[in-house]
């Protein structure tokens, strides 16, 4: 099944309305799939926190050993959906018109949506949900150059950065990569999927708050490539979880979308990634979903 043609984009009134609402109230709604995620975990991800690290002169921090394949042992993540409500999240460019972002973000909803601008949105439509992992992708008049993908040569202790809009607000994470887990969602829908679990290093602005929001942001590698799509998180531990490059690559296939060679997104390092991330704001190559449910 491949993703349709697409439709006339129309600037809906009501997401332009509610989207002040968005940015503020409705965020407490989206907070307990968060908090579900990271206090219902069984089995946390207990390997070692890296280390400070020392940057090359480059800015790019290095890697480890070559990260394994998925395995029937790696550590469970559990998560607890609640009922669907309005909310927002964040979603990324894969192809002209076409945005990718957490599923539990735009499954369900009456309307979705890009904010392009101050109290304006538009309208997004032909949802796509990855069969077995946090993942969709949906159609929206909104031309953004699409990002790269990549994901073929992770290594432990290497650089993500992730962007998006924790609690409706601008935000920027740097994180190392720890290593594989397994996440299992209950609750609206039921799925287990690989997922890469990361451990928070530095965020802007730097809040000890959850990360509600930022849902569906894209991570990219130190090469400005897409590498996992932010789905879970835990304030407690400092760890995000992140669905897996192979994920990615099965909804894109199934979709029928072929990913970019070229990226918009330039190489990140640790001293200017909070600066790249105003940038690929601005430019709408990570933007702010809206989910709105009548």
């Amino acid at each position: 099944m491949r993703f349709g043609s697409d439709t006339v984009g129309l600037l809906i009134a009501v997401l332009a309305l509610l989207v002040g609402a968005l940015t503020s109230g409705v965020f407490d709604a989206a907070e307990p799939e968060q908090r579900q995620a990271s206090q219902r975990r069984p089995a946390p991800i207990e390997r070692p926190a890296p280390g400070p690290s020392v940057s090359p002169p480059s800015g790019r921090e290095p890697g480890g050993d070559p990260l394994p394949a998925p395995s029937g042992r790696d550590p469970v993540v559990q998560v607890e959906l609640g009922p669907k409500q309005s909310s927002s999240g964040t979603a990324f460019p894969v192809a002209t018109g076409v945005w990718m972002t957490a599923r539990h973000v735009a499954d369900g909803c009456d309307r979705v949506g890009i904010v392009t601008g101050p109290g304006t949105a538009t309208r997004g439509g032909e949802v796509m949900v990855h069969a077995n992992a946090d993942l969709a992708l949906f159609r929206a008049p909104v031309r953004t150059p699409p990002v790269a993908i990549g994901g073929d040569d992770l290594r432990i202790g290497q650089a993500g950065y992730h962007f998006g809009y924790p609690r409706g607000e601008p935000g920027a994470v740097r994180s190392q990569l720890l290593g594989r887990g397994s996440m299992r969602v209950s609750g609206r829908y039921s799925t287990r999927e690989p997922v890469l679990a990361w451990a928070e290093v530095e965020r802007v602005p730097d809040r000890e708050e959850p990360l509600s929001g930022i849902s569906g942001g894209p991570v990219f590698d130190a090469d400005g490539r897409l590498v996992g799509v932010h789905v879970a998180g835990s304030v407690r531990r400092g760890r995000s979880f992140t669905a897996a490059p192979e994920s990615i690559r099965e909804l894109l296939a199934r979709a029928g979308v072929q990913a970019s060679r070229t990226s918009p997104v330039p190489p990140l390092d640790a001293r200017g990634f909070a600066k790249t991330g105003e940038r690929l704001r601005g430019e709408l190559v990570v933007a702010k979903a809206v989910c709105i449910i009548r």
